[in-house]
């Protein structure tokens, strides 16, 4: 069963930290930072430990913070200028050392023009998800089962699809100018918290395109 809670334990920091690599999404009101609510957010661990946190005072998750700002942990999220822009909103800080596997995919995935989360899911490891509930109510005070395993499913292959790409990555190498795939893509993902600075102000980076790297 999933552990839905209103902050992480301290026991879920330390092995959060011993992961390294952790899994992060977010569920919404809407797609608007400066509109719409943070209801929801999911992390998975290496080992497939989902917590999910539930909070209308997303301010006092003084765990939740540790975790997201230890530099030490790589936080894989698909899309993740929106839901680093949702964090800078309510919770006042910008996760460190952010992997967008919608911009990796970008890179890597050029023989494909979906780049959404169940499009590189089903690409790379055969899985098909279930989008059912992606339009639900997430504010309720009790989150239906359906809910729950929707919301679990989004951050639960998140990490090997980063590896999966991070594979193709490398068997690319190089591009024409002389950098890498795997150097673009660091370069890329270095410029994550830049990029949420400019959505979160009101410029937008246009509709999904293959050709936009940053695009929604």
């Amino acid at each position: 069963m999933n552990n839905v809670k209103d902050d992480l334990l301290e026991t879920d920091v330390e092995r959060l930290r011993k992961s390294r690599v952790i899994a992060v999404d977010t569920e919404t009101a809407g797609l608007i930072p400066s509109r719409d609510r943070l209801y929801l957010m999911q992390i998975c661990d290496n080992d497939g430990v989902i917590d999910i946190i539930q909070t209308a005072r997303w301010e006092n998750t003084p765990n939740l913070h540790l975790v997201l700002m230890d530099p030490a942990i790589i936080k894989v999220i698909q899309f993740a200028i929106m839901d680093c822009a949702f964090i800078l909103k309510y919770m006042g800080i910008l996760p460190e050392n952010v992997y967008c596997t919608k911009i990796a995919s970008k890179i890597a995935r050029t023989y494909s023009s979906n780049h959404s989360l169940a499009g590189l899911i089903e690409d790379l490891l055969g899985i098909t998800l279930d989008k059912k509930q992606q339009t639900t109510f997430w504010g309720k005070a009790q989150l239906t089962a359906e809910q729950i395993n929707y919301a679990s499913n989004d951050v639960k292959y998140l990490i090997e699809a980063r590896n999966r790409l991070e594979i193709i990555l490398a068997e690319k190498g190089l591009l024409s100018t002389g950098i890498s795939y795997s150097e673009l893509n660091k370069a890329c993902q270095a410029f994550i918290p830049t990029l949420v600075h400019i959505w979160t102000n009101g410029w937008d980076f246009g509709k999904e395109e293959p050709q936009l790297i940053f695009g929604r």
